[in-house]
């Protein structure tokens, strides 16, 4: 019988990052497995700083170093993936989660996930066509959210006043 602990992506990435440190001759650390709880308490796109300072926020003693050594390990052990996002780099979770894609918004750099199976379905066809095995994919459509086209479509209107 399966326990509320296996439904719970934070201890699953918790022990599934310690078996990667593990094989790897390293422990989990204190502050490593608070962190590793903290970031898979919650599905959100993030930031190196956004995480310090939320951290922080919470009165979480854990160094920057921590902090960008874990998220680095995090994405090399397939529990966090990064997006870049025009200028910032973005971590989201990996493991657990379903293939998706991003809408961006240039203006406010509001996220949006999105799942399209034609997407899916076209990189199938693409890698057939070319005798690739595909693995994954990233599309990221960039643009202006309803509310950000919305705020510019009313500065040109009074630029033309």
């Amino acid at each position: 019988m399966e326990t509320r602990r296996d439904h719970d992506p934070a201890s699953s990435a918790e022990e599934k990052f310690a078996e990667y440190l593990a094989l790897r001759g390293k422990r989990l650390s204190r502050a490593q497995r608070e962190l590793v709880r903290y970031i898979f308490s919650y599905h959100d796109h993030f930031t190196a700083t956004k995480l310090i300072d939320d951290i922080r926020a919470k009165g979480m003693k854990i160094s920057r170093a921590t902090v960008y050594r874990t998220l680095a390990r995090l994405v090399d052990a397939g529990l966090l993936r990064t997006h870049r996002f025009e200028d910032q780099v973005a971590y989201e979770h990996q493991y657990g989660y379903p293939e998706h894609d991003h809408l961006y918004c240039r203006n406010c750099g509001k996220i949006v996930e999105f799942t399209a199976p034609q997407l899916a379905e076209l990189r199938e066809h693409v890698a057939r066509e070319h005798r690739f095995r595909a693995q994954s994919h990233r599309f990221i459509i960039t643009g202006l959210c309803e509310s950000c086209a919305l705020q510019q479509a009313r500065r040109r209107k009074v630029d033309f006043i």
